[in-house]
């Protein structure tokens, strides 16, 4: 498949999903067949689960501590900013985003700011079409602080798919609650690597 095909493909198969109209091919950054695209995340508290290696402090998490979590994906520009009542399960999602990963350090140093980097973990952006998925890999740093991951692939049309993706905190969701998770923006740089 070539460049152009693969592209017109990630366009369609965005566009298909709920009727949403996302625009893949506004940004170039000057290479052939690179496209920036961006989508929003809204986490779900309510699905995060911690497997700690602290049975003495279940709710501390430490490094090592291993978890998942997930949320809903929409496109840029649909999740304001700050702390507001954005609803993970509102329609208008275009797919399902989960996140596993490590703890790299304790939680008391993750929250006071002593560790600059917090987790390493693994992202799949889940599209509702059968087998399309984009993943990534990276470190993130603490809250607010805007990470750069890498795409290591996808499944259907994102198989060939590379490049690198910038993570920003764009605020928290309550959904009405004191139990909310953060509200991501990803702006992905990417190429068919064939």
């Amino acid at each position: 498949m070539n460049r152009r095909a693969l592209l017109l493909g990630i366009a369609m198969a965005v566009l298909a999903i709920g009727g949403i109209p996302v625009d893949l091919s506004a940004e170039h950054d000057g290479h052939a067949g690179t496209r920036t695209f961006s989508v929003d995340v809204a986490i779900d508290a309510h699905t995060l689960s911690l497997n700690n290696n602290d049975p003495a402090n279940p709710a501390n998490p430490v490094r090592g501590t291993t978890f998942i979590v997930y949320g809903k994906v929409f496109p840029a520009g649909t999740i304001p900013s700050g702390v507001t009542g954005f609803d993970p399960d509102q329609p208008g999602s275009i797919g399902t985003w989960f996140c596993r990963g490590v703890f790299l350090a304790d939680f008391a140093d993750v929250v006071s700011g002593k560790a600059a980097l917090a987790f390493d973990t693994t992202q799949m952006f889940l599209l509702p079409e059968e087998g399309n998925a984009i993943f990534t890999e990276g470190l993130e740093g603490n809250v607010g602080v805007t990470t750069h991951r890498v795409v290591t692939g996808g499944t259907g049309p994102f198989a060939r798919l590379t490049g690198t993706v910038r993570q920003q905190t764009i605020g928290v969701n309550r959904n009405g609650a004191a139990d909310g998770l953060f509200d991501l923006r990803f702006t992905f740089t990417v190429e068919d690597s064939e």
